[in-house]
């Protein structure tokens, strides 16, 4: 990995989903909370539905939420898209970074809206998003994806399957982490085809018991399925 990422454990990515934790009762910073507990490294926040100020909020609220329970550890914590927020929340001292899809803002003006401080993801579901990257070196983490057809996201592209995803890892000298429709059973699996972390969205946010999920799945993907 690089310097960028020193002292962070990506093994772990949890990705929130509002309507997902609403449904077991739970908010998504009491959700994130046991998901840090359980080992998670990287928390993004991410929920679509909301405005920006909603969404400030809901960062902060998680933010509050991971300091408590990383224990000292580095845990990043990641906006989806809104980088106005990040912008606001970087002014008043907090640590965010930014994650972006093909979409979004690219990453360059991310990185000069923001400065240099912020990590910049970037989501990559084909061999041609990968190469464009080398546009952009500004890119500090690749999210790379789907690797299994997944439910949250009803958009996503046709899964690539662990092989695909192997080969799109080699092809790049950025850091990567694997997403789309990963549980236990397939966390091991993706331990060999480079990627540094799993990304998980519905495995954590609706899980009876998050922190427990949080446990299996890291310890699952460090293992490599042995």
């Amino acid at each position: 990995m690089t310097s960028r990422l020193a002292g962070i454990d990506p093994a772990l990515y949890v990705i929130t989903d509002t309507a997902l934790c609403a449904r077991t009762g739970r908010s998504v910073a009491e959700t994130v909370a046991a998901a840090v507990r359980g080992g998670a490294g990287i928390v993004q926040v991410r929920d679509k539905a909301i405005n920006d100020a909603a969404f400030y909020e809901l960062s902060v609220a998680v933010l509050k939420a991971v300091k408590e329970a990383s224990g000292g550890r580095r845990v990043p914590v990641v906006l989806n898209d809104r980088v106005e927020v990040a912008a606001r929340l970087l002014a008043k001292g907090l640590e965010v970074h930014v994650h972006v899809g093909q979409d979004d803002m690219p990453p360059d003006q991310v990185r000069e809206r923001l400065g240099p401080k912020p990590l910049i993801g970037l989501s990559i579901t084909n061999q041609t998003e990968l190469l464009a990257t080398r546009a952009h070196p500004c890119v500090d983490l690749l999210g790379i994806g789907p690797v299994f057809a997944t439910a949250t996201k009803p958009d996503a592209a046709r899964p690539l399957g662990a092989r695909r995803l192997a080969e799109l890892v080699g092809q790049t000298d950025i850091p990567a982490v694997a997403i789309g429709g990963i549980d236990v059973a397939r966390a091991g699996e993706l331990h060999t085809t480079g990627v540094v972390g799993i990304c998980v969205v519905s495995a954590i946010c609706q899980a009876a018991d998050p922190e427990a999920s949080a446990r299996a799945l890291y310890q699952a993907f460090k293992a490599g399925g042995t």
